[in-house]
């Protein structure tokens, strides 16, 4: 399949003129994780990406150019409103705004493939919903429900869209023991010769595994003609072009995350694996765009079906903070080891009663401004839950040796990780022989102290973390899990939500920490 030229013409779509061309219009979003009320910016929000969308549609539609909408995963978990309806109004929200076909991604199994498959029986889904690579459907009630790929009819033509999860072992316990995610690279190859046998005109990838492995896949493929991808919440504004087995030039698409942007291609399909990309505009989703009157019904009440949820006023005020509650923003960690995570590790120390607290920044939610601190403010700022009922995450506490606490610092100090971590209890000496606390990335390994005295490899530390970090070390492996994590046990009454309102409410107004 040939890619034939990259245009920078803006044709004003007078396209009517090009009579025999098969005009294809593809849509895309990724990462939306149900931010249905868009970003505390002001961008985003299903309603206004619904408005957007139907223009786009209209628009090529008065053109003769048909149109099809791919959203490249994790539709669910993520933000607050993902408590709308247990998670189903996520799923609705795919048909309300005319998506065609999705790729599941890792915040949309994490409680478990078998709640997925209640979720989309419940949503009466009519999107088709991808991932070539999920196992074990039938045990998770999946089969039939995630297909492998969907074609789609052309003028005569065949395109074929197939979807890629991430296999990234860290996000795979959550399906365990029933379905597990396999290697991206070889199963997208096997796709790609079937639908060169199937004799499909154009192979769409719908991935959901991040901007560096779409480029990989693209490297080692012949036949894959386009890849629109989400997973690593990178703005595209052009597509990023990279160079196949067969030296063409193929096109990977993504947007960003949370809705704040929608990317809209051009197609001039002409069979025989032969195309040109004729257009591509990145449209942000501003404020200036009016909002559909049905999405945004459906918007008002996923928040009152959110506030039943949780039995209690969204808006109650709980303290202030003279901080930001540090987290996202448009989709990315922002001011990594903060005054709010230091605090966070602070909690998460004192509550274990140990002599380290941990705390990782790619756990939290979206950024919340400094001023009065409400009670669903800590819902947006840590979205993160087990079960349906649970009060947040809890935390644990494990005996950890000072071997492994040294190797696993020296890998989160290290290198452009997306754990960026903040360590409590940990010290150094200033050269004034006064004594602050440990900062990755910046201090020495060698002059961290615990407790006052250097690290010891062979002596045991107390670690307070989240509890999901322990959970799923021991879902992929028990004895991985005891061998690191010695007499790893949840602490009692130690769940995020409650503690944060108590800690904001008895530290209120909340200050950095001066050690």
């Amino acid at each position: 399949m040939k890619f034939f030229k990259l245009t920078t013409l803006l044709l004003s779509f007078a396209l009517t003129s090009i009579s025999e061309a098969k005009l294809l219009q593809i849509i895309h979003s990724n990462d939306l994780h149900s931010f249905f009320e868009g970003s505390r910016s002001g961008k985003g929000g299903y309603a206004r990406i619904k408005t957007l969308v139907d223009q786009l549609k209209e628009d090529a539609a008065s053109k003769g150019i048909e149109t099809y909408f791919l959203d490249a995963g994790d539709f669910g978990e993520g933000s607050s409103y993902y408590f709308s309806n247990n998670g189903v109004d996520s799923l609705k929200a795919l048909d309300l705004l005319g998506i065609d076909a999705t790729v599941v991604g890792n915040h949309d199994f994490i409680l478990g493939g078998k709640e997925l498959a209640h979720q989309i029986h419940k949503a009466r889904l009519k999107a088709d919903i991808l991932s070539a690579n999920m196992k074990g459907k039938a045990l998770m009630g999946l089969h039939g429900i995630v297909k492998n790929h969907v074609d789609y009819d052309l003028d005569g033509m065949k395109i074929r869209i197939f979807g890629l999860t991430t296999p990234e072992i860290h996000y795979q316990y959550s399906l365990l023991p029933h379905g597990f995610i396999a290697p991206t690279i070889k199963k997208g190859l096997k796709i790609e010769r079937k639908a060169k046998k199937d004799k499909v005109d154009l192979l769409i990838g719908l991935t959901h595994i991040g901007l560096n492995d779409d480029m990989s896949l693209i490297a080692q493929s012949s036949d894959i003609d386009l890849i629109v991808g989400g997973h690593s919440h990178t703005r595209l504004d052009q597509p990023k072009m990279t160079q196949n087995q067969k030296g063409e030039i193929i096109p990977i698409l993504q947007t960003g995350a949370h809705g704040l942007a929608i990317g809209s291609l051009i197609l001039d399909v002409h069979g025989k694996g032969e195309y040109k990309l004729i257009d591509y505009r990145l449209y942000d989703v501003t404020q200036e765009l009016a909002e559909d009157k049905k999405l945004r019904h459906f918007v008002d009440q996923a928040y009152v079906n959110r506030e039943k949820y949780f039995n209690r006023p969204w808006d109650e005020v709980i303290g202030f903070s003279e901080i930001k509650l540090t987290g996202l923003k448009e989709g990315l960690v922002n001011e990594p080891q903060s005054c709010w995570s230091r605090h966070i590790a602070r909690l998460t120390r004192e509550t274990a009663d140990a002599d380290l607290g941990l705390q990782l920044d790619i756990f939290q939610g979206e950024e919340i401004a400094a001023g009065a601190i409400r009670f669903g403010d800590l819902i947006d700022n840590f979205p993160h839950f087990r079960a349906w009922g649970d009060q947040g995450w809890n935390i644990s506490k494990a005996k950890v040796s000072g071997l492994l606490l040294n190797q696993v610092l020296k890998f989160l100090g290290s290198g452009d990780h997306p754990l960026d971590a903040t360590i409590d209890g940990a010290q150094v000496m200033t050269k004034d022989n006064k004594s602050r606390g440990f900062k990755l990335k910046k201090d020495q390994l060698n002059e961290l102290l615990i407790n006052g005295k250097k690290i010891s490899n062979w002596k045991f530390y107390t670690v307070g973390m989240p509890s999901e970090i322990p959970h799923a070390i021991g879902t992929i492996s028990p004895l991985i899990r005891d061998l690191l994590l010695r007499n790893s046990e949840d602490v009692e009454g130690s769940h995020f939500w409650p503690l944060f309102e108590n800690y904001i409410a008895a530290n209120s107004p909340l200050r950095c920490l001066d050690n």
